[in-house]
């Protein structure tokens, strides 16, 4: 059985394992031929309320996210792989499922741990919930 992985969704939020899991990203995308969806997800939970100062956080966020996006795009074309960004705010692991199933992902990748605070001690990880959630194959890359 040959396993292709044509379409990757790789998760990025600017931690050393997920840039890991970019570069790992890379090197499959060359040998298997692959497309990349690269996302990087702002997480607003942190900073509820309607106030002007969670606002301008986010955007502050949304900007790094978007900078992070540009540098990994960089990256991926100057190997001659094919990628799109995507840009999304909410819970991390809730919309890297939900975009996942709905665009049909051969494979998900992401790292080991991510940029997020102690509450991911105490609530999970974004990566252990993708890994149960997801209905296409999930690698995690330390």
């Amino acid at each position: 059985m040959v396993i292709n992985f044509s379409k990757i969704l790789v998760a990025v939020d600017g931690s050393a394992y997920a840039k890991k899991a970019f570069e790992k990203s890379i090197y499959l995308a060359q040998k298997c031929n692959s497309k990349i969806d690269l996302i990087h997800v702002v997480d607003d939970s942190t900073y509820g309320g309607d106030s002007a100062t969670a606002f301008e956080l986010i955007e502050d966020l949304k900007e790094k996210g978007t900078n992070l996006l540009k540098q990994c795009k960089s990256q991926a074309m100057k190997n001659n792989i094919v990628i799109k960004t995507l840009l999304e705010i909410g819970d991390p692991a809730q919309v890297i499922v939900e975009i996942s199933n709905k665009n049909t992902y051969d494979l998900i990748m992401m790292g080991n741990r991510g940029m997020s605070t102690f509450k991911e001690l105490l609530l999970g990880s974004v990566s252990l919930k993708v890994m149960d959630h997801a209905r296409c194959p999930v690698m995690i890359v330390k």
